[in-house]
């Protein structure tokens, strides 16, 4: 049920700015999903990959625009995030509802139940066992380390981000000792991934290697998986989970070609196959599509979250084109999750193990 119009509603809406249940609004969204519906449907039974588009997944460096991705999104005010994203892990990635649409559309989980519910699933298809050391790529605001920490006693992980954001929120925490980011089983490292010195980190000492979307910004696949064999242990392996399409989408691996390159400097969409090409130090013991409508759930609750955060920071923090911004960001991301019963463009997870 729709909450009632609020003066805050009506001062952004003279501006053009509407509530996500506004008739207005859903009818916008309502075109843009039937737009990525059409193109979607155009490149459905292509099999023509990146590369035959222009667009190699194994040259130039590992990531070209950390910088202004961190500035231009992960590095927004605390405030901003803390307004729509769950109260348990601060997760900013998918939930996860349920593995069918229906089972999706039919659950009554709270976002932040969904969002426990996802770690789970990463955990059991990991196969974490509780005693490994596991490095993370591009760890959020800790949401992971939340959940692992708390679940397995004796797991130990070093966890990385780029965004400043991200490692005063966590190591605010670490300062806590009611938090379970405060232990010595974490390792919080301030920086890129595609910077890291290995050897600083004593080379090949960890059992697992995961990452939740990080190969959204890689350019060089190649490289990236390369860096990564040279973190682990013999017969160690690699977990990732990112947004795919079902087949490659041109405008989708062009960040300067499509609406969502506003959001995300640099970010791309490769095909679900993609990252399975890549078998010089890897070999895929399984890959999984995650539904797409469990990202629409999660973006709508993010949307609908966002909104009612307004009051707080109208005015104070945000001006009217900031509020449209993030807005229509939600209105544009979760167009792109909802068409065709988000079959054909969600989440992949991939668990690779290192070759002998």
């Amino acid at each position: 049920m729709a909450r009632a119009e609020t003066d805050i509603d009506v001062r952004l809406s003279q501006e053009g700015i509407f509530a996500p249940d506004d008739d207005r609004m859903m009818l916008y969204e309502g075109r843009l999903t039937r737009f990525f519906e059409r193109e979607y449907a155009r490149y459905q039974d292509s099999t023509r990959s990146p590369r035959d588009f222009g667009v190699p997944s194994d040259e130039g460096p590992i990531m070209e625009e950390t910088e202004a991705l961190m500035d231009q999104h992960y590095d927004e005010q605390a405030e901003f995030f803390s307004g729509f994203l769950d109260t348990c892990y601060r997760a900013y990635s998918m939930a996860y509802y349920g593995d069918t649409p229906e089972a999706i559309r039919a659950s009554k989980a709270t976002l932040e139940q969904a969002q426990e519910a996802k770690f789970a699933l990463i955990a059991e298809r990991a196969g974490i066992q509780g005693d490994e050391k596991i490095f993370n790529i591009g760890c959020g605001f800790g949401s992971l380390e939340t959940y692992l920490l708390k679940h397995y006693p004796e797991l130990e992980i070093v966890s990385i981000t780029p965004s400043k954001v991200q490692v005063d929120h966590i190591r605010t925490r670490m300062q806590d000792a009611s938090d379970p980011l405060c232990t010595e089983r974490l390792t919080l490292i301030e920086g890129g991934f595609e910077q890291l010195d290995v050897n600083a980190l004593g080379g090949r000492r960890y059992d697992l290697v995961i990452s939740v979307g990080f190969f959204e910004e890689v350019v060089n696949i190649r490289a990236a998986l390369e860096k990564i064999a040279s973190l682990l242990l013999p017969g160690g392996k690699i977990f990732n989970h990112f947004i795919t399409s079902q087949t490659a989408i041109p405008q989708f691996l062009d960040p300067d070609k499509t609406r969502i390159g506003l959001y995300f400097p640099g970010g791309r969409v490769w095909p679900h196959t993609e990252l399975t090409r890549y078998t010089d130090h890897f070999e895929v013991c399984n890959t999984w599509f995650v539904n797409g409508l469990n990202y629409w759930r999660t973006l709508d609750e993010w949307h609908h979250r966002y909104w009612d955060s307004l009051p707080s920071l109208y005015e104070t923090t945000f001006d009217h084109e900031q509020i449209a911004h993030w807005n229509n960001y939600f209105s544009l991301c979760k167009a792109m999750f909802a068409p065709m019963d988000g079959c054909f463009y969600g989440n992949s997870h991939y668990l690779f193990r290192l070759k002998d």
